[in-house]
């Protein structure tokens, strides 16, 4: 009875490590085809202990067959505890992985895409997508009044709610990005110019509800410059540069709201 309790612990810990490795078998391109392996064998390896506890119980119980018994019970043990150890470090690797490609497409402050994102994404549009899409450069009107009067902490404070706020009130398919300080930045797939406008216009009313700011309550306004792809630029660079133009005409105008044309260039 004692040996047939060692190898029942023994199948006991192999049927319990067939759950972390059929989850290492599902993840995608990290050795499927080794862990599938190792999922097999562990069928097989129950196989035998059950075909080795049927030999138990018809006939006498020498030492060899305790020794035996006492292997099994550690062998599966063993695969059990090796099986759970290699899951555990490998949904580490990759949370610790998925960690660093966040951080590295992504604003710290805002949670925003960061530059290296955003370029990216108009890049997939311009080699993948062959619809018009539109470009919007944003940039908060007397942000360094802000910073300066208040303090670099409420500065971060303001950014972090005008991201929100941006977010909000943008379609599912756009993407907003912070470009650095003051700067951000929408993209807007399938989206002309004119369409680009209202959604513009939205983001301005966002931002006219108050913002608390230590003691005080602020209304953040923002600049905006609109260029729609390809009609005015057919690269990144381009059509970048085009909406910031049409920025800093906005900037100049009282509803700070500017398509790009032209005459800006």
């Amino acid at each position: 009875m004692f040996a047939i309790l060692l190898v029942l612990s023994g199948l006991t810990g192999l049927i319990a490590s067939l759950f972390p490795t059929h989850q290492m078998c599902n993840i995608p391109e990290h050795q499927h085809k080794g862990w599938l392996l190792l999922f097999n064998l562990i069928f097989m390896f129950i196989m035998g202990y059950l075909g080795y506890i049927w030999m138990l119980i018809n006939r006498d119980i020498g030492t060899l067959e305790m020794i035996v018994a006492t292997i099994f019970c550690g062998g599966g043990g063993f695969v059990f505890v090796i099986t759970k150890m290699s899951r555990e470090t490998i949904f580490t690797l990759q949370n610790t992985i998925q960690a660093k490609q966040y951080q590295a497409h992504h604003d710290q402050l805002t949670g925003l895409p960061n530059r290296n994102l955003f370029y990216e994404e108009i890049d997939k549009l311009i080699t993948f997508d062959s619809n018009k899409f539109s470009c919007m450069m944003m940039d908060l009107n007397d942000f360094k009044m802000i910073n300066d009067t208040f303090g670099h902490a409420e500065g971060d404070h303001v950014l972090q709610i005008v991201a929100q706020r941006i977010n909000r009130v943008l379609p599912n398919n756009a993407i907003a990005a912070r470009l650095g300080g003051d700067e951000l930045a929408v993209v807007l797939p399938s989206t002309q110019a004119q369409d680009s406008f209202f959604i513009a216009r939205a983001i301005q009313d966002e931002l006219v509800k108050d913002i608390s700011c230590g003691n005080y309550s602020l209304v953040i306004g923002i600049s905006i410059g609109i260029a729609e792809y390809p009609k005015d630029g057919d690269t990144r660079k381009s059509i970048m540069k085009s909406a910031d133009i049409a920025m800093y005409h906005a900037k100049r105008h009282e509803d700070h709201l500017q398509i790009f044309s032209a005459f800006m260039s």
